[in-house]
């Protein structure tokens, strides 16, 4: 983390600069986390990215920019939501952006190659992480990222406990430097607004797991089967 927030110190300037053209989607994945992303998927040198949950397209516009030279294959599940149309006229100018419909639990794990790095913003909670466990258990995907496991949600307790090695936005050394990106993004709410490293996370969290041949995944799976069902019997 220490090496990923020298970088952000080193690069901040030029990123705002190449997303400078894209606004801010109202509750869309934050500019900062997005920064996190493009780091870290970044230094594996990706060969396509997979994209789980485009709603309004905010974060598919965003790697578009951020990787105009990649593939990006983006999976929405609901083919009638409104959202469907705004995503598909702000995608329209990339050409590198294909845009499909279905279960990214069935699809993603079918359709990834190696060397692929995949984000997951749907499906939420255990369904994503047993999403991210089971490609990483395939070992083709070099990363999977997944949105919204702040702190002391179960996910994120589930990764602090399984996957110790991960990395997160939310890291007062990332989020130091990166919160500046997010001057625009006035419905942050207010217990992930920045507080100056106070420990309380920052943002909405995107953490990084970054593939291992030595981890068990499908060991992991099977916890956080146990444990979403348990989750899910306590309502």
């Amino acid at each position: 983390m220490a090496g990923l927030a020298d970088a952000a110190a080193r690069q901040l300037d030029a990123y705002r600069e190449r997303i400078s053209g894209v606004p801010y989607e109202r509750k869309g994945i934050l500019f900062s986390e997005m920064f996190f992303f493009y780091l870290c998927a970044r230094a594996a040198r990706p060969a396509r990215i997979l994209e789980s949950g485009r709603a309004r397209a905010q974060s598919t516009l965003l790697l578009a920019v951020s990787f105009p030279d990649l593939p990006i294959v983006s999976l929405e599940h609901d083919a009638r939501s409104p959202d469907v149309p705004v995503a598909a006229a702000r995608l329209q100018p990339f050409r590198n952006v294909e845009l499909r419909f279905g279960d990214a639990t069935r699809i993603l794990p079918a359709i990834a190659q190696p060397g692929d790095v995949a984000l997951i913003d749907g499906p939420k909670g255990f369904r994503a992480l047993r999403l991210a466990l089971r490609l990483l258990a395939q070992g083709r995907v070099a990363m999977v990222f997944l949105h919204d496991v702040a702190p002391g949600t179960p996910e994120r307790r589930f990764l602090e406990a399984w996957l110790p090695s991960a990395l997160y936005s939310d890291d007062p050394r990332f989020a130091g430097i990166s919160h500046a990106l997010d001057a625009v993004a006035d419905d942050i709410p207010e217990p992930r607004r920045w507080r100056n490293g106070s420990g309380q996370g920052y943002g909405y969290s995107l953490a990084c797991l970054q593939h291992s041949p030595q981890a068990a995944y499908r060991r992991a799976w099977v916890a956080a089967i146990a444990i979403g069902l348990a989750h899910r019997a306590r309502g």
